[in-house]
């Protein structure tokens, strides 16, 4: 029998991990399916740990792994998953400020009990809950089949264009191609699942993609895509990503990819100087230094 985890980390998220923990002892039906409920917290300074307790009232075991410092999300979610990895085969993996919708456990654990053994990961669309409580809806197509994302150079190389379309919060990862691929690496601040997504179909891990809104994703000003956004991490960290992966692109299409991110980080320049954000200006500058100097290296890499 395959044995199915939930991993929550978390970090300071009082106001809305109840709303989290609520919506999985929601999945009627499905929550015998999983085996135990973890919570992994990043040495909160706020009350998440006792509202966890206060707020589980599930028939199956809820864990804590209370963090004695704090070491950032994705040095979290590793340590998790090394405490865990012995015991279960598969592990679903929801933010503490996420919302998983009533059909979330049904879909998931259907398709881990049906899925090839090629199979990585198994990701879904998502709703955004924005700041003013509306709902910016994702894909939620119930005619379309589940789509295969094969684990071949084809799939990097598209993966490298379109950028990041396998998310995080509600996917499941296999726990056996987390030991292949490796953890998610702490100094991708910003785009960790990016760079775990592209060894993983580099490592011939193929990734299931369910095209229905399963989650509801919450906006906020703290997130990491918000902080990131600001300092430009979403191009900075490209520059240490693509280097790994030159050899699959023709000399026109590398230049391109470059090319789009050079031409974003001038307008957020320009951005910034119109509202006077001169920290952000400066930010944005260094940043094309080193999308530059990073297109320099990768084209001398083609001569």
């Amino acid at each position: 029998m395959t044995k199915i985890a939930i991993l929550i980390p978390t970090f300071n998220n009082e106001d809305t991990l109840g709303y989290t923990l609520e919506s999985i002892q929601s999945q009627e039906g499905w929550i015998e399916k999983v085996s135990s409920v973890y919570i992994a917290d990043d040495c909160s300074t706020d009350d998440s740990v006792a509202l966890a307790k206060k707020t589980w009232k599930g028939l199956i075991p809820l864990h804590i792994f209370p963090g004695e410092q704090n070491i950032g999300q994705w040095e979290n979610v590793n340590h998790a998953i090394n405490l865990i990895k012995e015991t279960v085969d598969w592990l679903l993996i929801l933010h503490s400020d996420d919302i998983a919708k009533p059909n979330w456990l049904e879909m998931m654990v259907s398709r881990i009990e049906a899925c090839t053994e090629n199979v990585g990961s198994i990701c879904s669309s998502w709703d955004n809950l924005m700041f003013d409580g509306s709902i910016q809806e994702g894909e939620d197509n119930p005619n379309r089949g589940i789509e295969v994302i094969q684990g071949d150079e084809k799939s990097v190389k598209s993966t490298l264009i379109k950028g990041c379309w396998w998310h995080i919060s509600g996917c499941a990862i296999r726990l056996k191609s987390f030991e292949d691929c490796g953890q998610f690496k702490q100094e991708f601040f910003y785009q960790a699942d990016w760079e775990w997504l592209l060894r993983c179909l580099n490592c011939g891990w193929s990734i299931e993609y369910i095209p229905r809104t399963l989650i509801l994703y919450r906006q906020n000003l703290a997130s990491v895509s918000s902080k990131s956004f600001k300092s430009h991490l979403d191009i900075s960290e490209f520059t240490e990503i693509i280097p790994n992966y030159v050899n699959l692109f023709k000399t026109p299409e590398l230049l391109h990819l470059y090319w789009q991110r050079i031409k974003w980080i001038i307008i957020r320049a320009i951005k910034s100087l119109i509202t006077l954000n001169i920290q952000r200006f400066l930010l944005a500058l260094q940043v094309l230094i080193l999308l530059l100097i990073s297109l320099k290296n990768t084209k001398k890499a083609f001569s």
